[in-house]
């Protein structure tokens, strides 16, 4: 078992990694670009390409969007397209919200362009540290998948 200070100092290394990575790779402004909706409007768009037709009450508690702000939200994206809105067959009174096939192609659309954008940064990297990363990212991955 890991002490409290080995786990801290994991924790200071993994922050500094989300930093890199922020600065080095997800360059906010790239993956965004020509995208006219606000950011929480596409947190809910990728919160239900992620996660299935929900309802506002637990988008919004998942996302930590207030309820009422929740409203217009949900409101633009079904005036844009991105989002329909239906009472659950099981109880009228929760509001599902699911994502359309519009929202769905934006999101592959950007994925493209972002994994097109993530190899050319990798493509400035040797041969060596392109093998190292490929060999790494699946262990990575998987243990960060396992944290809850």
């Amino acid at each position: 078992m890991f002490t409290k200070e080995a786990l801290l100092e994991i924790s200071n290394s993994l922050y500094f990694l989300s930093l890199s990575l922020n600065s080095k790779i997800m360059n906010r402004n790239i993956i965004l670009k020509g995208i006219c909706i606000p950011p929480s409007h596409m947190k809910v768009i990728f919160y239900l390409i992620n996660n299935g037709p929900s309802s506002v009450s637990k988008i919004a508690n998942d996302l930590v969007i207030s309820k009422p702000n929740m409203t217009p939200i949900i409101d633009n994206l079904i005036s844009e397209g991105y989002v329909v809105r239906y009472d659950d067959p099981n109880d009228r009174r929760i509001i599902i919200v699911e994502a359309t096939e519009k929202a769905k192609n934006l999101i592959n659309q950007k994925r493209q362009e972002t994994v097109e954008y993530f190899s050319d940064k990798l493509s400035t990297l040797s041969n060596e540290d392109i093998e190292t990363l490929k060999s790494l990212l699946p262990v990575l991955s998987k243990i960060i998948m396992k944290m809850k």
